[in-house]
C-alpha cells in the first residue's frame, strides 16, 4: 500500500501494515482542499473526502482577501480563477443616509471576488489531478473511530485508516462533534443570505467590497464579475424569522433599505434564489486532539462580518501543512504533538479576531458606527493601515491598535 513518494515519484510500498493512507482530510472547501495538496506534495497519500459534488453554490461573502490570494497563487490554482472573478482594491462602508469611509489594501494589494462554486471547484479540480490525493466525492462519513494506533473512517461500506485525520468539514463539522471538541453555541446566533445580482457592466476599473451597515444587518457587496455582484446579508435570528417565507423579496427590502449603491441592485434580476445558512460563527474548544486536527471553520469560525473565512481557511491551512511535517517526520500524532497546530492557528487569528470583535461591537450601536465611519472618512490613512493588517501586510503594532480603538470608540 501507498505511504508517499521518494525524491524521484517512484511510490513507497510498505509492509503490510494497517493504514490505508498518511491522512485523511474530511470537507473538500477551501481549507480542506488546499490541505490536502500541501501535503500531497510533500509526499503524503490523503485520502480527500466530502459528501458535496461539485461544482457547488454556498451561501458566503465570496471575497478573498490579499493574504488568501497569495495563497492561491502558492497552490497554483490563482492563474484557473482569476479570470473567471473580480479583483478589488479595498473596502467602503456606507450608512443608510449615504455617509461612506473607503480605504485600501497598501502596496498594490489586491482582493478577489470569485463564486464559491468556480473557487471549490477549481480547488477540487487541482487536487483531483494531484499525485498522492485520492479524492472521494458523494462520500459521507458514516463513523469515525480512534484507538491508540490510529483513525478509522467509514464511507459506503468501505473503512479507511491514517495515523490521522483532519476536520474541515465546516461550521457543523462532524469530525469535531466526533471528537469531542464542540463548543457552546453563540449566544446571539447570527446567520446568512446570499444571492447573486446580474446588473449592467461595471465602469469602475478596481471597485472596492461595499459594506453596508443596514437597520437590523449589514449587506455586502461583492464585485464577482463584470455584470455580477454577490450579496451577502449577516443578520440575527429574529431578523430572519421575518424573512421567513420571502428570501427574495426580504433581501430587495433590505437593499433599499441599506442605501448607497445597494438601492440600484434591488431592482436587478437575481441570478439564482436567494438562500440562507447559519448558526455562524459555532466554535471548537481546541483546534486538535489525539489523532485528530481541525481546520477552517470547523476548527471554529469567527463571525463572518470582517469577511477574512476563505482566506483564513486557505492561510490556515498551510500553518497545519507545515505543523504536520514535523508530526509525521517523528511519527507522532498525539495530543501533546498537536498542540503546536492550535497555538499557531491561535497567533494567526489574534488580528482577525480584534477586527471582528470591534466591527460586531459598532454593528449592534448604529449611533456609535455612525461615528466611526465619519472618523474614517476624514482620516482615510487610519483605514488604510487596519485594512494592511487584514490584508497581512501591516504588523499589530501600538499605532494599530490606535486605529482600532479610536474606530470603535468613534475619533
Amino acid at each position: 500500500m501507498r505511504l508517499g513518494y521518494d525524491e524521484s515519484g517512484v511510490p513507497l510500498i510498505a509492509t503490510p501494515h494497517p493504514f490505508t493512507h498518511d491522512a485523511i482530510v474530511v470537507g473538500a472547501g477551501p481549507a480542506g482542499a488546499s490541505l490536502a495538496l500541501r501535503l500531497a506534495r510533500a509526499g503524503r497519500h490523503v485520502a480527500l473526502l466530502d459528501g458535496a459534488s461539485f461544482p457547488r453554490g454556498k451561501v458566503c461573502g465570496e471575497g478573498v482577501l490579499p493574504l488568501g490570494v497569495a495563497a492561491l497563487a502558492e497552490l497554483e490554482v490563482l492563474e484557473a480563477v482569476a479570470p473567471r472573478g473580480q479583483a478589488f482594491g479595498g473596502v467602503r462602508y456606507w450608512l443608510p443616509d449615504g455617509t461612506s469611509a473607503a480605504g485600501s489594501f497598501p502596496d498594490g494589494l489586491r482582493g478577489l471576488g470569485i463564486s464559491r462554486a468556480i473557487l471549490d471547484a477549481a480547488l477540487v479540480a487541482a487536487a483531483e489531478r494531484a499525485r498522492g490525493v485520492d479524492l472521494r466525492l458523494g462520500a459521507w462519513v458514516q463513523d469515525l473511530e480512534r484507538d491508540a494506533r490510529g483513525v478509522t473512517v467509514r464511507i459506503g461500506g468501505e473503512a479507511l485508516r491514517a495515523p490521522l485525520v483532519v476536520g474541515a468539514d465546516g461550521g457543523r463539522s462532524r469530525v469535531r462533534r466526533a471528537a469531542g471538541l464542540e463548543a457552546r453555541a453563540p449566544r446571539r446566533e447570527r446567520f446568512g443570505v446570499g444571492v447573486h445580482v446580474d446588473h449592467p457592466p461595471r465602469t469602475d476599473a478596481l471597485p472596492r467590497v461595499e459594506v453596508l451597515l443596514a437597520p437590523g444587518a449589514e449587506l455586502y457587496l461583492t464585485p464577482l464579475g463584470p455584470t455580477t455582484t454577490g450579496v451577502a446579508v449577516l443578520l440575527e435570528r429574529a431578523a430572519l424569522l421575518r424573512l421567513q417565507g420571502r428570501l427574495d423579496d426580504g433581501v430587495r427590502d433590505l437593499l433599499r433599505a441599506a442605501g448607497g449603491p445597494a438601492v440600484a441592485l434591488a431592482e436587478r434580476p437575481f441570478l439564482a434564489k436567494a438562500r440562507a445558512l447559519g448558526p455562524l460563527g459555532l466554535g471548537a474548544r481546541a483546534a486538535h486532539t489525539e489523532r485528530v486536527a481541525l481546520v477552517g471553520d470547523a476548527a471554529g469560525a469567527l463571525d463572518p462580518i470582517s469577511g477574512e473565512g476563505i482566506a483564513l481557511g486557505l492561510c490556515s491551512a498551510r500553518l497545519l501543512a507545515e505543523e504536520l511535517d514535523g508530526c509525521f517526520r517523528r511519527g507522532d500524532f498525539s495530543t501533546e504533538a498537536l498542540a503546536g497546530w492550535t497555538r499557531r492557528r491561535q497567533a494567526l487569528l489574534r488580528a482577525p479576531k480584534a477586527l471582528t470583535a470591534t466591527l460586531l461591537y459598532l454593528a449592534r450601536r448604529p449611533r456609535r458606527a455612525r461615528r466611526a465611519i465619519q472618523a474614517l472618512a476624514k482620516r482615510p490613512e487610519r483605514f488604510d493601515r487596519l485594512l494592511g493588517v487584514a490584508a497581512g501586510a501591516t504588523p499589530v503594532g501600538a499605532g494599530v491598535v490606535g486605529d482600532g480603538l479610536r474606530l470603535a470608540l468613534g475619533f
